[in-house]
């Protein structure tokens, strides 16, 4: 008897240790995500979170995480970095130095060609985001970040996100006066008075800048709608399970 318990528990150690292992081997392929962000994300908890109206998210929420994937400018002066633009600037004073603008690990000296190249890569990551790629070998759909092998699923998530991009509107404000079109913009700022490009909650004098906010306002947009379409399928499911 006392053998047979022996050889039960044995069995049941290489069991778990093969179960380990197989979890362990999964995961190393994604080193960066922690045991809570992966719980989070199976039980919808992090989506949660960030579309429970709060103000702020801790860092492994998706919204977030999304956002930071974008191309960003950082500076550098000498062999020092900084993505502070007022530290760069006190860092060039500081050694009498050029500042380097780098997007996407290429360096410019020319800011406007900085700024160019970091709104034409932010606009190619929301259409690359945004717009549906089919795998012909599997047939599988992938939109914003989501491999979908339903046909159907797929042409849901394609559907909530274009109307979340289409969402986002570009407006102006001349003077005191705001509109919608741009031409008509245009001919009011003809008279002198100064033109300024809002995006919900930014305003710019700059083109550039709002090509900018106009494109990070998408894909965010984009993201909070799988987001919270994930968090309330999370939530039907666990309400079915239960």
């Amino acid at each position: 008897m006392k053998s047979l318990f022996t050889l039960t528990l044995g069995i049941a150690i290489v069991a778990c240790l093969i179960v380990t292992s197989s979890f362990a081997q999964e995961g190393s392929d994604d080193k960066s995500r922690s045991p809570k962000a992966m719980a989070a994300e199976m039980d919808g908890s992090a989506a949660k979170a960030c579309c429970s109206g709060k103000e702020a998210c801790d860092g492994e929420c998706p919204i977030s995480a999304a956002m930071a994937s974008l191309p960003k400018m950082s500076y550098k002066v000498g062999e020092e970095s900084t993505c502070c633009s007022h530290s760069a600037q006190a860092l060039a004073e500081k050694h009498s130095a050029p500042i380097h603008y780098v997007v996407a690990e290429t360096s410019y000296t020319d800011k406007s060609e900085a700024m160019t190249a970091l709104v034409e890569k932010t606009e190619a990551a929301l259409a690359a985001y945004t717009t549906p790629c089919v795998c012909e070998a599997s047939g599988t759909t992938t939109i914003a970040g989501e491999k979908c092998s339903c046909p159907i699923k797929a042409a849901s998530h394609t559907k909530l996100v274009q109307e979340a991009v289409n969402s986002v509107s570009l407006s102006y404000v001349v003077g005191e006066e705001a509109c919608n079109c741009p031409m008509k913009a245009k001919e009011l700022a003809a008279g002198g008075a100064e033109m300024k490009y809002v995006v919900g909650d930014e305003e710019t004098c700059c083109e550039m800048t709002a090509r900018l906010n106009v494109a990070r306002a998408k894909y965010k947009a984009a993201v909070e709608a799988l987001t919270k379409a994930q968090a309330a399928a999370g939530e039907a499911a666990a309400s079915t399970n239960s």
